[in-house]
């Protein structure tokens, strides 16, 4: 859901994407969800590009080493197997991942986000977050999976086949000025998201208030940083009734699984 996203033709993206994080602040959107503009693991925001990891430690090479989760080695992370959870999960486009029909990571130049940048068929803003393809964390270790490439991924990390979400229709009877405050479907009104939030009808922000925009508009301006979309937050309830919308314990309106707000907490902080 396309929203304004002027924010100053002067400022660099990181200053934007910090200014905003602090104007949200001051209206109270942190008490809400303790992480705005967070990274979705408690430590402090990243510029866009740089990976999410809590520890720096660099190997011989200088380079950066990538923090696995507990028990799992390096190869296990590049292969698989993933944990049983993912083995033959749905994605976000509801693509079900066959476990014996994958693509090696090396076949799909996978990359984390900003190698992805010097990629000529990456598209700016474009990450596993809001690939179609993408199976965002289901056990809380920060990590999701793909139903297309095998072995552990990140949200901000980024392949050649990376496939677009699409918007949705607008649904029969509505006109799309109408989706940002429209009663949602009854199925959505005090459901939970994916983590278990109830969502409360009469204690919910505008679209505007937290300045949703899709998730890849949003990255590629520097206001969020790569790996976050609505379909990895905690505050997202997936479709229900099979119009491809979504909802939002916290914001009103319909809600497509590719978009963004400031208000995003990762999922794995509620697992």
């Amino acid at each position: 859901m396309q929203q304004s996203k002027s924010w100053g033709d002067s400022a660099s993206n990181y200053d934007v994407w910090s200014r905003r994080n602090y104007l949200v602040a001051t209206v109270g959107l942190a008490a809400l969800s303790g992480c705005v503009g967070d990274t979705g693991d408690g430590g402090e925001a990243t510029e866009p590009g740089e990976r999410e990891d809590d520890d720096e430690d660099e190997d011989d090479d200088g380079e950066e080493d990538e923090e696995l989760p507990e028990g799992v080695t390096a190869e296990e992370f590049e292969r698989g197997p993933v944990p049983d959870v993912y083995l033959s999960a749905t994605s976000l486009g509801n693509e079900q991942r066959n476990p014996d029909a994958l693509h090696t990571k090396a076949e799909v130049s996978f990359s984390e986000y900003d190698e992805a940048r010097e990629n000529e068929a990456h598209t700016p803003g474009a990450c596993c977050a809001n690939c179609a393809d993408y199976i965002p964390d289901m056990n809380g270790d920060r990590f999701g999976a793909c139903a297309e490439v095998e072995g552990y991924i990140d949200g901000a990390d980024w392949c050649t086949i990376y496939e677009a979400l699409p918007e949705p229709d607008v649904p029969e009877g509505m006109s799309e000025a109408e989706l940002a405050t429209a009663e949602v479907p009854e199925e959505y009104r005090t459901a939970s998201s994916q983590v278990g939030e109830s969502r409360d009808p009469e204690d919910l922000f505008s679209h505007e208030e937290v300045n949703l925009m899709e998730s890849v508009d949003a990255i590629e301006e520097g206001i969020a940083p790569p790996g976050q979309s609505c379909g990895n937050c905690a505050e997202f309830i997936p479709d229900k009734n099979g119009d491809t919308w979504g909802a939002c314990a916290k914001v009103e309106g319909f809600i497509a699984v590719e978009d963004w707000c400031a208000v995003w907490e990762h999922v794995s902080e509620e697992l």
